[in-house]
């Protein structure tokens, strides 16, 4: 029994709505366990720094054009209706609003304990983009949901 382009972009948004929560996670989890780790550029500080991009461009991507890049024109459509892309929105302000917020924090954070421009852009980076895809992932498992 064959797939039809409904059912792929079903169980691919689905998978989506999961992996955009756990990637969040994860990368907000890994981010803050290495944040003490910002000294001189060393080779393994350079592979995680190189990663630390990637998967900040992989955010981006992925919230800038709901993903699926991979697949048929239909099933990327089908998966980015119009529910996704009013979500990917709300995803996008929410990431803009703790960036705010975290800019704000790191700001008043350098009275106790000065952060240099790396560590302060990375740890707004980090947490806008971590949880905008964990806003983004909660919102398309509620869609799905209901």
């Amino acid at each position: 029994m064959t797939e039809t382009d409904f059912d792929r972009a079903e169980r691919l948004t689905a998978r989506r709505a999961n992996l955009a929560t756990v990637l969040g996670i994860v990368f907000i989890a890994t981010q803050t366990a290495s944040l003490e780790t910002d000294a001189a550029l060393s080779r393994p500080e350079l592979i995680g720094s190189g990663a630390w991009i990637i998967w900040c461009l992989a955010f981006v991507m992925l919230l800038a054009t709901g993903g699926g890049l991979m697949r048929s024109a239909q099933v990327r459509a089908l998966m980015n209706d119009e529910t996704t892309r009013a979500n990917r929105l709300h995803a996008i302000a929410s990431g803009f609003w703790i960036a705010l917020a975290t800019a704000m924090v790191a700001y008043i954070s350098t009275f106790y304990e000065p952060l240099d421009a790396r560590q302060a852009a990375r740890v707004i980076l980090t947490t806008a983009l971590g949880g905008a895809m964990i806003r983004f992932g909660a919102l398309e498992r509620k869609s799905l949901a209901g």
